[in-house]
């Protein structure tokens, strides 16, 4: 354990560190002397039982009863340097490793103090997720066969404590645990256990920023159907995390160097977002409307702010939409039927909480036959009703509660009332002269990045190019067309130059 030219406890902290590596294997005579070392007491017939399991001998190896007693007598002999820990490191060294040895036969204490101390210590994040994956494997056995009440409500504790301090660090690793505690709750014949892991994984999942957003998928006998609702199993199985609210000064300051005009509802959206930071600072706007002439950027605007914010992104058109089967999901009876977008994009992105953009809902068509748009949209505004939601396709129960709406419209005077009253409306009026030359530099990152260009090749722009492009300052819309072509046209130019 000890090197030359090391420093004794630099060799111990190291020795530590490596009893909480996977393949790890305990030298069981060498921490047998040290505790004897110490002034410690270990029955004789105790210490040759372990060095006969140590050296492979034991007839008896393997012996349930046997593993548990020594798991327990380890993890007391553990207990007898647990106040010592942080104080005496050769003390600290012999805790951890008789709680290695106890979790070696699965106990499940032993393995929560390994991962306490790996978390307190903050080791790699490589090993705390292996003994916070042990710790919750051994709590949800334990579980599945406990009967005593107080030992029940001990074993939640534990798994609450693992599962949280775990999510600070990587919330996907927690709903993972979350999981693993669901499927416990499926496989244990144990009611009272059932109804214990039934009530700790849902507030668990809210807790720790997940949500189930789809309940089951009704089973079909045609392949096809089979084929498209496997692609969405795992939505019932396991839970999808929801995006947390980042930096918000960095989204305000670039929002307003890159969509100046929109200032008035860049501040509205930024100020939603910091009262939700007081809650469980998960992200969610409420439906919001952003009334303005066309062209003005309102698309761009809600791409560019879900960008920022790092939450999926989805725009629907419903310009002359005659049905609703976008948002409901198209009836398996079709022969081109799909699930609802919205699950679609939960599901391509695990993400529980996308920005779905409605456009041009004041164009909105739709008949009583088919289903008009705007009266699911009145379904999902609200959000009991969008917490079962029902997807004509799947055939079950979809939770879109925490789904951020973005509308966009002209004029509201098509916009039934109805609708428009839970709808929180922003008016944007068109850009001012000095906000352009923020639409061409924004125009000009798109166009290289839609095309692959390395910025390298973007040209400068002389006086002569920003007069020829203000000619074209209408609309946002219509000045970042004439900057493409400029853009194109100046590239060739120059490549065409070196080729000749």
């Amino acid at each position: 354990m000890k090197k030359n030219n090391e420093d004794p406890h630099d060799a111990v902290t190291k020795a530590i560190n490596n009893v909480f590596k996977e393949d790890y294997c305990t030298d069981l005579s060498m921490i047998i002397s040290k505790v004897q070392d110490q002034d410690g007491k270990l029955p004789k017939k105790v210490v040759q039982i372990w060095n006969e399991l140590h050296n492979g001998k034991a007839t008896i190896f393997g012996d349930r009863e046997l593993d548990v007693s020594i798991s327990q007598l380890s993890y007391q002999i553990a207990g007898q340097y647990r106040h010592n820990v942080g104080l005496d490191v050769e003390r600290e060294f012999l805790f951890v490793s008789w709680c290695r040895y106890a979790a070696t036969f699965a106990h499940y204490k032993a393995t929560f103090d390994l991962f306490l101390y790996a978390i307190d210590h903050e080791m790699d994040e490589d090993i705390i997720a292996f003994w916070s994956r042990k710790t919750i494997d051994l709590i949800a056995e334990e579980l599945s066969y406990c009967f005593d009440k107080i030992k029940q409500n001990n074993l939640v504790q534990q798994a609450h404590l693992v599962i949280r301090r775990v999510s600070y660090m990587n919330p996907k690793l927690g709903l993972s645990h979350v999981f693993t505690l669901m499927q416990s709750r499926a496989q244990t014949d144990n009611p009272d256990s059932k109804h214990v892991l039934s009530s700790i994984t849902d507030d668990l999942i809210e807790k720790i920023g997940g949500i189930r957003v789809l309940e089951s998928i009704e089973p079909s006998g045609d392949r096809n159907v089979r084929a498209v609702c496997e692609k969405y199993e795992e939505l019932v199985k396991i839970p999808v995390t929801l995006v947390r609210i980042g930096d918000l000064n960095s989204v305000k300051k670039t929002l307003d160097k890159e969509f100046p005009w929109f200032h008035k509802l860049t501040q509205k959206l930024i100020s939603s977002l910091q009262l939700r930071l007081l809650g469980n600072g998960d992200f969610f706007i409420p439906p919001l409307l952003i009334l303005g002439d066309a062209g003005i950027g309102k698309t761009s605007f809600s791409l560019r702010f879900s960008q920022l914010i790092k939450v999926p992104f989805r725009a629907i058109s419903l310009a002359g939409k005659s049905d609703n089967r976008d948002l409901v999901g198209t009836s398996r009876g079709w022969g081109t039927g799909q699930p609802s977008m919205i699950i679609s994009l939960i599901n391509q992105h695990k993400v529980g909480n996308p920005i779905v953009l409605a456009d041009e809902v004041d164009k909105c068509g739709g008949s009583d036959h088919n289903g008009r748009a705007l009266d699911t949209l009145l379904t999902l505004f609200e959000p009991t009703s969008a917490r079962h939601f029902f997807d004509e396709y799947l055939c079950g129960r979809c939770d879109f509660s925490r789904v951020s709406w973005i509308c966009t419209a002209n004029s509201v005077k098509q916009i039934p009332t109805t609708l428009l009253s839970h709808l929180d409306v922003v008016t944007v009026d068109k850009p001012e002269f000095e906000h352009y030359s923020a639409i061409v530099n924004r125009s000009i990152t798109s166009f290289f990045a839609e095309n692959g260009i390395h910025s390298a090749h973007k040209p400068v722009l002389e006086e002569a190019d920003w007069k020829w492009l203000q000619g074209y300052y209408t609309s946002p819309r219509i000045t970042k067309k004439a900057v493409y072509k400029w853009l194109a046209y100046r590239l060739l130019s120059a490549s065409n130059d070196m080729v000749h």
